[in-house]
């Protein structure tokens, strides 16, 4: 019986795709299938996938009109193998170590309480070249402010899944479908951009998400990447509000839910614009730099008091 699903979204990937398929197929784990939803490419992205169905017949090809990257995901799901255990929503540009298959569904084999495992990861460019980046955080809320979770640390918990504080990279997180099977899976109305914090979240809300300690991916990076055209902003809005809202949550998930948007709007921006300020007086923007500090220590201040929630 097949034990993990791999869904990856495809369009316009062409160069890369090839190589996400290899990452896949060299995996020391084997018990997988993988298929691949071509979302409306332009370029010969399902060409060099149907090339691949070919020669290995665990890769199915799954063509369909341009419906964005959720949608691509939600139909890849409804392709799986119903008997798999777990799940893994794999991007047509990134890349996978070896071993990630592996240590990943070992972990939640001897975690049946862990609904997500997620690990580090490496940046990459255009070419495969190993980008610098800042070691991997997590915060969590503190008595006075924020503290950052020791790296070895297993546990996340909600308040830094559901606040942005920790990443959970999509493609460098294996899901147990189980637990996938109670949420309401990518939402398409809120399309790239928040949408794995929206899952995640949900998640938090029925299990525990793990973190286990090892560079398992690389994430490329290049100027082409369509997240890159994204909003944040004005998707982190849509987030926001939509979880405010929560009529679908219990009394109980609606207050845990109100801990972790308290963390991010009152401590966890608070921090970033801090650190914005700061650059920003490095290069002589000091104006600027200090309605960001005092924008920063309004909400610091508002955060001790539970009535301005």
């Amino acid at each position: 019986m097949t034990k993990v699903s791999i869904i990856t979204p495809c369009y316009n990937a062409e160069k890369y795709v090839g190589k996400a398929i290899e990452s896949v197929r060299v995996q020391t784990f084997k018990n997988w299938e993988h298929i691949l939803i071509d979302d409306g490419s332009t370029d010969n992205s399902a060409e060099v996938i149907a090339f691949y169905t070919k020669i290995e017949p665990r890769l199915r090809l799954i063509r369909q009109p341009n419906g964005g990257v959720c949608n691509a995901r939600n139909n890849g799901f409804k392709e799986c193998f119903p008997q798999t255990q777990y799940l893994l929503f794999f991007d047509a540009d990134d890349y996978l170590e070896p071993q990630m298959l592996e240590v990943i569904v070992k972990y939640l084999d001897q975690h049946p309480h862990v609904g997500v495992a997620y690990s580090d990861y490496w940046h990459i460019d255009e070419d495969d070249r190993i980008l610098p980046r800042n070691p991997y955080s997590r915060y969590i809320p503190s008595g006075f402010g924020i503290k950052e979770l020791p790296y070895e640390t297993p546990e996340t918990p909600l308040v830094a899944v559901g606040s942005g504080a920790a990443i959970v990279m999509e493609s460098g997180s294996v899901l147990r479908r189980c637990i996938y099977e109670k949420t309401s899976g990518w939402d398409e109305w809120l399309g790239q951009g928040g949408e794995g914090i929206d899952l995640f979240l949900q998640f938090a809300l029925f299990s525990e998400i793990h973190f286990v300690p090892k560079n398992l991916y690389k994430y490329r990076q290049y100027p082409a990447q369509s997240h890159r055209l994204v909003d944040d902003r004005a998707q982190a809005r849509k987030l926001i509000a939509k979880w405010k809202e929560g009529k679908w949550l219990t009394q109980e998930q609606k207050a845990k839910v109100a801990e972790v948007l308290w963390f991010y709007e009152k401590r966890l921006m608070a921090l970033f614009e801090m650190q914005s300020g700061t650059d920003l007086m490095r290069r002589g923007q000091f104006s600027t730099a200090l309605r960001l500090y005092l924008e920063a220590g309004k909400k610091y201040f508002i955060s001790f008091f539970p009535a301005s929630l």
